[in-house]
């Protein structure tokens, strides 16, 4: 399943970074950690805007390696841990100025040590700045586990209770700073770019963005995305 995972689903770079994700990340070069980083899709944005680079230190965790490859292929100075993002023993407690793990909280066994984790590298007064999927009852979409819709049948979960995370994270010892949702929009030709994508697209970034320009809306489907900060 791993193997199939991470040979279709491309982590295509983000144009932009989230505007919370801005309001949360100090000025830059930070010491940050990318928990669940998959290809690094945030790592362009975040050197080109100044909030990483070579002089300090930055982390990549995953658990596949063929996908930390990809970033040690770009960004040599980055530093790739093969672990999962509920335990990165590598990184040393306290010891960064902010992290990020987006849509990786729906795939971990055990949200809480997830949680804790980032909790345990943050420096005291750090942030994270974490994506999950939300969705409404009513929510479809045409894949299905256990006669239910699901965005991504490797999903152990998918939130339909906005109050269940705002409880994981108190429960975590984290303060909760901020939090939104936002429709999920679904690029139309990402189906076919998963497979050939990267060689077609490889080195041309803006072919790449007029493919994907075109999206619909996922029916109930949500990114839920907040900020943490440790006290």
């Amino acid at each position: 399943m791993s193997e199939r995972y991470t040979e279709t689903a491309v982590h295509f770079d983000v144009d932009r970074l989230p505007d919370l994700l801005r309001r949360a990340l100090p000025p830059g070069p930070l010491v940050l950690a990318d928990l669940g980083c998959g290809d690094g899709p945030h790592f362009a944005a975040l050197a080109r805007d100044g909030y990483i680079g070579p002089s300090r230190a930055v982390y990549a965790v995953d658990l596949e390696p063929e996908r930390l490859a990809r970033v040690s292929a770009r960004f040599p100075w980055i530093t790739t841990i093969v672990a999962s993002a509920e335990s990165a023993p590598e990184i040393s407690d306290a010891s960064v100025d902010a992290a990020i793990s987006t849509m990786v909280m729906e795939h971990v066994s055990n949200e809480g040590a997830y949680l804790a984790e980032l909790r345990r590298i943050l420096r005291p007064g750090a942030r994270a700045y974490v994506t999950t999927v939300y969705k409404k009852q009513w929510a479809w979409y045409f894949r299905k586990r256990d006669g239910a819709s699901v965005l991504d049948t490797s999903h152990l979960r998918e939130y339909t209770d906005v109050d269940t995370v705002r409880t994981l994270v108190g429960e975590t010892g984290l303060q909760l700073v901020e939090l939104e949702t936002s429709l999920l929009w679904f690029p139309l030709l990402d189906p076919l770019l998963f497979r050939v994508g990267r060689g077609l697209t490889r080195g041309r970034p803006r072919l790449l963005r007029a493919l994907r320009a075109v999206r619909v809306p996922i029916p109930g489907y949500y990114t839920l995305a907040f900020v943490v900060e440790r006290s």
